[in-house]
């Protein structure tokens, strides 16, 4: 008898309300911190693999359970820049910070039985990413996340650690 009330329920519910808790429940699965733990480009059609921010990047991305993320990956090792003002920064070091750091914002989507999530963007770095949805292949396992991207010149793959 309570199986058929609970179907009931689900049976009379919006279909708005049944899409937001199946939606809730994905996002459940990935709501949090995670550090990065590698990052690696495979190049088309070479296949050569190359690790654009080195062997130890780092980076953290947070998936809020409203919706809301960010991402934030750069290389570790950077030199300081001769001044702390960042408004006197050399064209050198602004060029050198720009192309070691990726850092982005805006909202998300997950289909866990499809294994994706998307990006919306809403704010970057790269300013030519602003209003696009960028589509990741995820795989979960126990506190480690996955992410796979493509694009016509390279496919991504990034490794994130669940923060505790």
């Amino acid at each position: 008898m309570k199986s058929v009330l609970a179907w009931l329920k689900i049976a009379l519910l919006a279909p708005g309300q049944v899409k937001q808790t199946q939606t809730t429940q994905d996002r459940n699965l990935i709501v949090g911190a995670w550090s990065l733990s590698s990052y690696e480009l495979r190049l088309k059609p070479s296949g050569t693999i190359m690790t654009p921010f080195g062997p130890h990047p780092v980076g953290r991305i947070l998936y809020e359970a409203n919706g809301q993320m960010s991402a934030q990956l750069m290389r570790p090792e950077m030199t300081p820049f001769s001044s702390d003002d960042p408004l006197r920064a050399t064209d050198e070091e602004a060029a050198l910070a720009w192309r070691n750091y990726i850092g982005y914002w805006g909202t998300y989507t997950i289909n866990a039985r499809a294994g994706i999530i998307t990006h919306h963007i809403e704010g970057a770095w790269l300013t030519n990413w602003v209003g696009q949805n960028q589509t990741r292949a995820f795989q979960l396992s126990g506190d480690s996340l996955s992410l796979d991207a493509d694009s016509a010149a390279w496919h991504a793959q990034l490794t994130w650690k669940r923060i505790r």
